[in-house]
């Protein structure tokens, strides 16, 4: 069966669209977005994804959904920022370049243990660096540039005006800084 054939129901066509519109995106969210009964939804993304239309990959406790395979760096980046907090952790240490963990906790109003769990998370991930300095830990990206690729990327997929303001705010630091260095 050929894809066009595949996407003449209307449910899995509207199911594909929002999944190429919102790579990444997990069952629950499909579901809310959709309001499609669970165990539909699930037959169609099983019956997508054997005729390999779909790509499904588990994480955790999220089985995410993309319409093409993924760099496996990228699909890690994007795992994370389907996450509103880990997005927003993330958004502030770039537009920051490097960030405090006093300095996140305020900034996003979260509590210690909370935020500590979610940068325990982005450093395993390889997102986030963190370096020890004296009492404190610093956190920094390790890849701005790979992280801001797939934000720009997949950026109307995420319904933020964080993203928004702080891509921009990277973007003008870091083109400055290009154009500090001797050629």
């Amino acid at each position: 069966m050929f894809k066009d054939e595949i996407l003449e129901n209307e449910r899995r066509r509207k199911i594909y669209a929002l999944i190429e519109a919102s790579p990444g995106v997990h069952l629950r969210e499909l579901q809310r977005i959709l309001d499609i009964p669970l165990t539909t939804l699930e037959y169609h993304l099983n019956y997508m994804a054997r005729k390999k239309i779909l790509f499904a990959e588990t994480e955790g406790h999220h089985k995410r959904y993309y319409t093409k395979p993924l760099d496996p760096e990228d699909k890690k980046v994007l795992a994370a920022m389907r996450q509103r907090r880990m997005r927003e952790i993330v958004l502030v240490v770039l537009e920051n370049g490097k960030a405090k963990h006093q300095l996140l906790a305020e900034r996003l109003k979260l509590s210690h243990s909370t935020l500590s769990s979610y940068l325990k998370y982005l450093v395993n991930k390889n997102i986030l660096i963190k370096e020890k300095i004296g009492y404190e830990n610093l956190y920094t990206v390790r890849d701005e540039d790979k992280v801001a690729k797939v934000l720009i990327a997949y950026k109307p997929s995420f319904l933020d005006k964080l993203i928004d303001r702080s891509l921009d705010t990277w973007m003008e630091t870091h083109l400055l800084k290009k154009e500090q260095k001797p050629i």
